[in-house]
């Protein structure tokens, strides 16, 4: 937990470690980068810099760096080193920065979120991934048996060494590895000197610094199309969870990615579920939590951070905390 701490007071200050090499000065133009490969969405990196040559350097390593944590975290094709090494091997030594940060960000909101956020529950998530490929829902009892090996007791982190002592349980980050991607790639980019850019990672947005007219202007979606409200936010992120984007429909109904935990089923509480704050790494994994948690307990633990939430019910309706 303290290692999470650490890590999250230092992606929230990333804006802040800047050189003056790129994006200083009067003269900045609007340009834009979309890498569509990665995080199974499409990346945007928007950002005001005085050059075309300043602005596709920054943007080479940008994209690098999210393409690393990418490869990193990937339980289907990553290599040497990755989340799938580890789901394979049931083990990982000298695990990297990156993975054992993230696994300290799961360990510490499954207990937060009392269960609800499980990045030990790989086992049931690949059922429901197999129901997308295949179209046909999973059996109550598969996904029963599945859930006996999900205790994420079973992860043991031991300095560099992670290990799983469940030999039928898997690790599955998707639920907060595209907030911390962002964290780290607004981090790199700040280390050339740009102070006005934005990342939207698939419904995970954070930006840092105003634009040059001022605050950038975020739209939270509306789940049945166009745009719910505005946001107008500087060096915060905007991040998003729920059931309009990623979704399968097996015989006429519609199934979420988002699992929960208690049912072994797409939660269904809300439509969506939004978290506005500094950290985008915050940010991801308060909306999964939040999703699968009531309105109540939802804003006992957003009150904890200090963080704005609005959530949309299935009927239209909008609450926030706010």
């Amino acid at each position: 937990m303290k290692r999470f701490l650490a890590t999250l007071v230092a992606l929230a200050s990333a804006s802040l470690l800047l050189l003056p090499l790129c994006g200083c000065g009067s003269n900045l133009s609007r340009y834009e980068a979309v890498y569509t490969d990665l995080f199974d969405t499409d990346c945007t990196f928007t950002a005001y810099c005085s050059s075309d040559e300043e602005f596709e350097t920054v943007s080479e390593a940008v994209y690098n760096e999210l393409s690393r944590l990418d490869s990193l975290f990937d339980i289907y094709d990553g290599g040497e080193g990755s989340l799938k090494d580890l789901n394979d091997n049931k083990t990982l030594e000298n695990a990297s920065d990156d993975i054992l940060e993230l696994l300290d960000i799961g360990v510490l909101f499954y207990d937060l979120s009392g269960g609800k956020l499980n990045i030990a529950m790989g086992s049931v998530l690949s059922l429901w991934h197999d129901a997308r490929e295949t179209g046909i829902l999973p059996d109550d009892s598969e996904l029963t048996e599945a859930s006996l090996h999900c205790d994420i007791a079973n992860l043991e982190i031991d300095g560099s060494t992670v290990t799983i002592s469940d030999p039928e349980m898997t690790i599955d980050v998707g639920s907060i590895a595209k907030g911390y991607a962002a964290d780290k790639a607004a981090e790199i980019a700040g280390s050339y000197g740009l102070t006005s850019f934005a990342l939207d990672l698939g419904g995970n947005v954070k930006t840092v610094g105003e634009k040059p007219t001022g605050k950038w202007v975020i739209g939270i979606q509306d789940p049945d199309g166009g745009i719910l409200k505005t946001v107008e936010v500087a060096d915060q992120s905007v991040v998003t969870s729920g059931d309009y984007e990623r979704y399968t429909v097996i015989d006429g109904v519609s199934y979420s990615h988002i699992i929960d935990p208690d049912t072994l089923y797409p939660a269904d509480n809300y439509r969506s579920v939004t978290v506005i704050c500094e950290s985008s790494s915050l940010g991801d994994a308060l909306s999964t939590s939040l999703f699968c948690m009531s309105v109540e307990d939802g804003k006992a633990l957003a009150e904890e951070f200090g963080v704005e939430v609005l959530w949309v019910y299935e009927d239209g309706a909008v609450e926030s905390n706010a």
